[in-house]
């Protein structure tokens, strides 16, 4: 099969490490390698137009670099979201140009928020479009959306033309149907990993430059935004047992992080947390391999947050927000430990029973490891993509 892929995030090319470009990237390579040949058409440059840089191009580099800074954020979000609308068309033409160009079969396209060029590519080019990683527009709206009107017609046009629209869970796909996607053309392809990457890992090195010993190691790996609550995680640490050997590993950044830091010193706890700052991907995998537990203090509803598959490619057992995206997931008292979400005191309660008990965790890790191997390897996700594609063909 010959797939023309889209990612319609302006300046963003496949070696992101944002999330959806990161899913992108990985299902792209196993598709590849199952023998597909797959064309990325990227916004990473003035290539759009062919011509110097449009009003367009500025006016998100401008939301990146300045305006998000300077202005008052409901503006700077509707800046943003007209500049994607306003491209939308010029970047589809040219991803219909380069779908006909390499004699594609279908096209695929990661789902932006206020981005049509999907559809529009669909239209001009005459083939099937598949709409990847969908998110209902009121998640964008809850989590920073200019224009959510729009952005509600946007998705239903982006649907109206796809044949497929790929949910990452079951929440979402439920919030989708919820806002008018038929839900004959919805189906769930999960995030993955990439398990090599974690055979390899090895986290002793980590713990000895931190010095962080035999210690029971708590972590959380991801960004520092409001819907992770990381100040809940660190609430629950000084409510643990004074007995408890524990210690809380930070890898990433984000805008909470200052706060989360902050928080730690007026605890008085400072000492029993470290946080490394941003990491490049590639050392993801010893880091996790550095933990003990690997945490997810808060999340959104719906979704399906790539760090708890990834806690469990390094055998860690994960304790999350009992929520329907990481019941999905994570399997209470098999792979892990679900809490009430926001509920510090069984936070601190389940990362205590986890920082007693090591052959609990090594089993909730090994049953973790298993069912991730089993189920959401990339390779195993792109045969689920095409096999969900050529069902809807056939029909």
């Amino acid at each position: 099969m010959k797939i023309t892929w889209s990612i319609p995030v302006w300046g963003e090319s496949l070696d992101s490490t944002r999330g959806d470009i990161v899913r992108a990237r990985h299902l792209i390579g196993a598709l590849r390698s199952n023998g597909h040949k797959v064309h990325v058409v990227e916004r990473t440059s003035s290539s759009d137009t062919g011509t110097a840089m449009t009003g367009t191009g500025l006016m998100v580099a401008g939301y990146r670099g300045v305006l998000r800074r300077l202005m008052p954020r409901p503006l700077a979000l509707t800046l943003r979201d007209m500049s994607r609308y306003s491209n939308s068309r010029t970047f589809g033409r040219r991803v219909a140009a380069e779908a006909r160009r390499h004699g594609a079969d279908l096209i695929v396209e990661t789902q932006m928020n206020c981005a049509a060029s999907g559809a529009v590519a669909a239209r001009l080019s005459g083939l099937p479009l598949i709409v990847d990683d969908c998110s209902p527009s009121s998640e964008e709206e809850e989590i920073g959306s200019g224009l959510p009107t729009l952005a509600h017609r946007i998705l239903m046009a982006q649907a109206s033309g796809a044949v497929r629209v790929i949910a990452t869970s079951s929440s979402v796909r439920d919030r989708l149907v919820g806002e008018g996607v038929p839900e004959q053309k919805l189906c769930i392809v999960r995030n993955g990993v990439d398990l090599a990457r974690f055979d390899r890992a090895d986290g002793s090195a980590i713990r000895a430059r931190l010095g962080l010993g035999g210690r029971c190691v708590i972590g959380f790996a991801g960004s520092f935004l409001d819907w992770h609550r990381v100040d809940l995680l660190v609430e629950a640490l000084g409510r643990m047992p004074t007995g408890a050997d524990a210690h809380l590993l930070l890898v990433g950044t984000g805008p909470n992080l200052s706060a989360v830091l902050d928080r730690a010193g007026q605890l008085g706890i400072a000492n029993r947390v470290t946080s490394v700052g941003s990491v490049q991907p590639d050392e993801i995998p010893a880091y996790l391999a550095a933990f003990d537990v690997g945490v997810l203090p808060d999340t959104l509803d719906y979704g399906n947050p790539m760090k708890l598959t990834e806690y469990a490619a390094a055998a860690l057992p994960a304790v999350g927000a009992d929520r329907p995206s990481v019941r999905e997931v994570v399997r209470h008292g098999e792979t892990g430990l679900l809490v009430p979400p926001r509920d510090i005191d069984a936070l601190a309660t389940a990362l205590a029973r986890l920082a007693a008990d090591a052959e609990t965790r090594r089993a909730m890790g090994r049953r973790g490891r298993s069912e991730v191997a089993a189920k959401a390897s990339w390779s195993v996700l792109a045969n689920r993509l095409v096999e969900n594609i050529e069902v809807r063909a056939a029909a």
